[in-house]
């Protein structure tokens, strides 16, 4: 079978063609393959700086925590330190309420010792009153004593000049003579012996 020349030519062209053709087609293959492989690598890149990038947030967000943390910490300390100022201004107070509370115990402790003290005067006060009436009241014993004496001893004296008296008076009457001579004289004397007898100050003074 005889094929015409521009078949056979088309023919070696292709078989020419297939023996380069293929080698390029299995590099463009090849290249292709690399390019895919060299894209997933770089999406590969960009999935692990995006995991990079979010591990950086965590890490930013863990950091915040911790410096929110630490604030918290600075916060609740001032607290307990505001909260011991507190206690320590509290037991201030506490003790100047026990040192006014000593202060006014010491005052009334006083007052009671000035107190002792007025009602130890006025007791001494009234001893010497007591003294002062019982010499008076001694001193009038001893006046009235006195005067009593003083008045037995006037009575003594006027019952004893009484005693004389009518001695003298029977002496008198003995003598019979005398008595007759002196008879109003005689009456007189006994009415001054009778009066006597009867006012015995009258006597003494």
């Amino acid at each position: 079978m005889i094929l015409p020349c521009a078949l056979l030519d088309a023919l070696l062209l292709l078989c020419a063609l297939r023996m380069f053709v293929a080698p390029l087609l299995l590099l463009g293959m090849l290249l292709l393959l690399v390019q895919l492989l060299l894209l997933l690598g770089m999406l590969l890149r960009l999935v692990l700086l995006l995991l990079l990038l979010l591990g950086m947030l965590l890490l930013v967000a863990v950091l915040l925590l911790l410096l929110l943390g630490m604030l918290l910490f600075l916060v609740l300390l001032l607290l307990l330190l505001l909260s011991m100022l507190l206690l320590v201004a509290v037991l201030l107070l506490l003790l100047l309420g026990m040192l006014l509370l000593l202060v006014l115990l010491l005052l009334l402790l006083l007052s009671m010792l000035l107190l002792v003290a007025v009602l130890l005067l006025l007791l001494l006060g009234m001893l010497l009153l007591v003294a002062v009436l019982l010499l008076l009241l001694l001193l009038t014993v001893l006046l009235l004593g006195f005067g009593l004496l003083l008045l037995t001893l006037l009575r003594l004296g006027v019952v004893l000049l009484l005693i004389l008296l009518l001695v003298l008076c029977v002496s008198r009457r003995s003598d019979s003579e005398k008595q007759r001579q002196n008879g109003c004289a005689g009456d007189f004397n006994c009415v001054h012996m009778w009066y006597l007898c009867s006012f015995p100050m009258t006597c003494a003074c």
